[in-house]
This record gives C-alpha cells, structure tokens and sequence, in this order.
C-alpha cells in the first residue's frame, strides 16, 4: 500500500499504513465468503475491541487486479483503553492516544475555523480502471451480505453519496446505505427530511433524475464530514479541507459533472430515479436490532459507470450492537453539532458526548457550575431551555434522550453518568423534562414499536443534578471515592506505591 504524500485524514492507505504500524490491522488471505462470513469477521472484530480486519481475498474477487478487498470496521473502537478512539482521532489528523473529548473539540474547531475550497486535480489511481454500461454487473462482484435476515447485499454501508442541487451552488457529501437489486440497480434510503433527500426532491420537481455518484475507500476525513448532521447548504468538500487543514483534491465524475475524492478507492456513477422505487430493507441497524418486517419502497439507483484503483479496498460498515460507526462517528458528530448549539447560544455547557452502550440514543451534556449559579436560574427552567435548542436543531432529529450532568461527572464514563441519573434523577415528573413537539427519529425502536405510537413520542431532558448545584458551588456532599475523599499526598503515595503492594500497573489506570 503506497503512503504518497498523503496524511491519515487524507488518504485511506496512510491510514491504514499507520494502523498497521500500531498493530490495529489484520490481513486475512485466506479466502472469505462475502455472505455472512466477512459480516461475522467485522462484528466480532467490533465487539472485542480487535484490530480491522482487511480480507484481501474475498470469494468473488476477480483476480489481483480486479473489484476488490473488504475493509471491516474502519472506525471501530481498540481495546486499548489510552487509544481506544484512534482510528477516529487518525480520521482527522489527531495522535492515537486523542481522548473523546479532543475529538469533538477538533470538529467543532474545524467548523469555526471556515471552509477551505477544494482542488480539482486532472488525474488520480481512482481513474487507472473503468467499467461502463452493460459491462457492469453488481451481481458478479464480492458485495457482502452482513446480516443473515438483511434484504440483500448492501454495498453501500460506508461510503459517501455526491449530489448537488439543479443550480450546481450546494454539494452534498452523504452516509446513506444502499443494497443491490440488480446487475446495474440498488436501492437506498433517500429519506427528504436529510440533505440527499431533499436535493433529490428538487430535481423530483423539475420531473428529472438526480445525477449520482458513490465513492468507497475515501479518504478518513471525507467519510467523517459525510457523517457530519452539517447545517444545510454546508458543501462537505470545503468541509473537509478545514478538517485536515488542506484543500480538499477532488476529481470529476465520468458520466455526469459531480465530483467526488480524488484519493477514493471504487466510485460509482449513476443517477437516482425520480419515480422508479423498489423495495430496500430490511437492515440491522445503529439500534443493534433487526426488524424482518422494516421494508419500504425506496428510489431506484442506476449505475453507469464505475471507476477504481488497482487492488482498491472497500470499507464496510456492520451495523448493530455498539460500537460501530453509526456510534463512532454519527453519534460523535452529533455530539459536537449540539455542544457546539449551546455554546453558541451562551449556555454554560463544557462537554457533550453520546455512550456507545446507549446504541447514540443517549445524549450527556456536561454543566459548567460556576457559570450556572450566576445564572440565577431553575432546574426546569435550563432544561427546557437546552431541550428547545437541542430539539428543534438539525442533528436534534436524531437526538430522543439528554441526560444533565454536572462538572464532577465525566460525560465520556457511563460508570459517572449511571451513577449521577440513579443519585440524583428523581423517579417523578421533577426531574424529567418533556420538551416540545418534536419527532423521535422512526429508526428508534421504541418509537415504532413501543407503547402508544400513534401518540407523539415525546424527548426528555432527565436532570441527573440536585437542585442545590443550581444555587451554591459548595455541594453539600463529599464524594466517597479514591480521587476525591483522600488528600493528595496520601493519593500520590498509594499510586506510587500500587506495584510495591502487589498490584499490577494497569490496574491503576482504573483509580
């Protein structure tokens, strides 16, 4: 795999270059079936914390040359827990060791910092191989299918959709799934209330397909900002360039005037229909459940062309029990639009962060006291207001749940925020604030198939704080814990000493 001049964020193998280098990848030559046997890989892989799997030799690859070797969890979590965000923080041009917190941080600097225009570039790998027409046949290459009960064999799990309004001013980059139904045909989720949808609609009102494109194996940074809830009219290549603070190289399509990454593996070109539909679904899901029954007529898309490297690489993205990329990078990047909401609109919040465990059903936001007593303000009164910010924004769509912390709770360490909502959040209408009218995202479980769903599913704000931390910085409580009922110097001591006692020096990483 040849580096070039490319950084991680920039390039998929430097990415993978340098994972390798740090033990975070695996290549598997023994030849893997596609069906359900690479889908088993990826999910074990994400569930045990492992290194990626690469297969080189999927059944169905074509020879050294041809369509193509399968990437599985590309920004799945290490077991490592100094380094268990890397593959995302490397996606963005962090060191492996960037915690959580760093991360949001460098997405919402990235957003403030202002776009950076892309570059087109003449030529590219992705150009060296082309297939036009009826020479393509979907059916022939190594499309995997990930679950047993899916419709079909999605190929599109993780690479990102190009689209751009009839006028050509708003580019839209994409992370929407799409499954094959026949040799040039797949079908997707073109949802109108999401960006693809809603340009789709535009070219729907002129009575016109809408020119498409998909390209796979894009470089980290591309795929992060495709899963980015960016506000609309936000053009996701300028996007990226503020990621990796250089312009982002694009390069035209073949067959219609999109553009899509110049360093992309396999791309895709074709049109969505805009009154052919076909059944898509079922799919296991971010929620970690598969519902047989989740089928729906979806738009119709024709390929036309494909374009890709020698020996290219396609990221694949299993869905289900967390953490995997709908947790990594679509629950984080919702993470950092909303932090980056309240703070804008002057509200003493420090920190926001979804746990993984909550299949990113589960919003934390973190409180800045001292900023929050001066505020002279209620309980009920801030909780509402960050719910009506929360809720009636974009990525707010997709956000059912908020849970109120205070600054003695990390937001990123389920074990704090569990024991702050069982301490502290009252089992009454008190301290669960019902918000607005606003939709629960239908992919939720409980909104399709809980109780009263022909009721509006309501989102709450649960305040995991007491109603003293409103009014006084002095907590009437001392915490009974290793870090905050001991002086320093008695601290220091025990953990300079933990080997001398007998323990084993990861397990003070744990105090």
């Amino acid at each position: 795999m040849s580096t070039e001049t490319h950084s991680a964020a920039s390039s998929l193998r430097t990415f993978l270059e340098e994972c390798k280098a740090e033990g975070d990848v695996v290549e598997i030559d023994l030849e893997v079936d596609p069906y359900l046997e690479s889908g088993a890989i990826t999910r074990r892989a994400y569930e045990s914390g492992s290194p990626m799997p690469l297969i080189n030799n999927p059944k169905g690859k074509d020879g050294p040359d041809g369509l193509f070797r399968i990437l599985g969890a590309p920004v799945g979590v290490r077991s490592n827990r100094v380094e268990r965000y890397a593959r995302f923080a490397k996606s963005i041009g962090l060191p492996s060791n960037a915690s959580g917190h760093d991360i949001i941080q460098k997405l919402i600097a990235s957003k403030r910092a202002g776009p950076i225009p892309s570059v087109h570039v003449r030529d590219a790998p992705l150009k060296e191989h082309k297939i036009f027409g009826d020479e393509i046949d979907l059916f022939k290459l190594p499309v995997p299918q990930n679950h047993e009960r899916d419709g079909g064999r999605y190929f599109l799990t993780y690479g990102l959709h190009s689209v751009q309004t009839p006028d050509g001013k708003w580019v839209n980059w994409a992370i929407t799934r799409c499954m094959v139904i026949g040799k040039r045909q797949l079908t997707g989720l073109v949802d109108v209330n999401q960006d693809i949808g809603a340009i789709w609609s535009m070219w729907k009102a002129q009575g016109k397909d809408t020119p498409w494109a998909c390209a796979l194996g894009v470089p980290p940074a591309a795929a992060v900002a495709s899963g980015m809830p960016l506000p609309k009219f936000v053009n996701e290549p300028d996007y990226v360039g503020a990621i990796t603070g250089s312009p982002m190289q694009v390069i035209k399509c073949e067959t219609n005037d999109l553009v899509v990454p110049a360093q992309s593996e396999v791309v895709l070109e074709g049109t969505i229909s805009a009154t052919e539909t076909a059944i898509e679904g079922p799919m296991g899901e971010y929620h970690g459940f598969l519902f047989p029954a989740k089928k729906a007529p979806e738009p119709v898309f024709t390929v036309n062309a494909i374009t890709y490297r020698s020996n290219p690489i396609v990221p694949i993205s299993v869905a289900g029990r967390a953490p995997d990329e709908t947790h990594t990078v679509w629950a984080l990047t919702i993470c950092a639009e909303i932090l980056d909401l309240l703070q804008q609109h002057g509200l003493p919040i420090t920190q926001a962060w979804c746990p993984y465990e909550s299949q990113a059903i589960w919003y934390v936001v973190q409180v800045d006291r001292a900023r929050l007593v001066k505020m002279k303000t209620t309980p009920e009164k801030f909780c509402r207001q960050v719910g009506e910010i929360v809720f009636s924004s974009k990525p707010g769509r997709f956000v059912p749940k908020i849970f109120l912390v205070g600054d003695n709770i990390d937001p990123s360490d389920l074990h704090e925020v569990v024991w702050a909502e069982a301490t502290k959040s009252q089992p009454q209408d008190s301290d669960f604030f019902f918000v607005g009218d606003y939709p629960t995202y239908k992919l939720v479980p409980y909104a399709t198939y809980g109780l009263n769903i022909s009721e509006p599913q309501a989102k709450v704000v649960r305040l995991c704080m007491l109603p003293a931390e409103f009014k006084t910085l002095d907590r009437p409580w001392i915490e009974a814990s290793f870090r905050a009922s001991y002086p320093e110097e008695i601290k220091s001591k025990v953990l300079k000493n933990w080997q001398a006692y007998g323990y084993q020096q990861q397990d003070s990483a744990n105090i």
